[in-house]
């Protein structure tokens, strides 16, 4: 079944979607967040769908702040 036509992916799209980029490979389920100053984890990834809902209810946080600009050029 593709992305295109699996309904899981398109409810789970609809529901999610506006918070994250939602797609399914052969046998993970991955979300990234679409916010990228999110208090959230910025990627879910999971190989159990119900684990997976579970995870875009009630996301991981992030791991790590993001760095803030100090004035002195790029923080790369």
């Amino acid at each position: 079944m593709s992305e295109t036509t699996n309904p899981l992916l398109k409810l789970l799209r609809k529901t999610y979607g506006e918070e994250w980029n939602i797609r399914r490979s052969q046998t993970l389920w991955i979300a990234s967040t679409r916010k990228p100053d999110s208090e959230y984890a910025p990627t879910i990834i999971e190989s159990d769908v119900e684990r997976f809902v579970a995870q875009l209810e009630d996301p991981p946080a992030r791991v790590h702040a993001l760095p803030e600009p100090d004035g002195r050029g790029s923080l790369v």
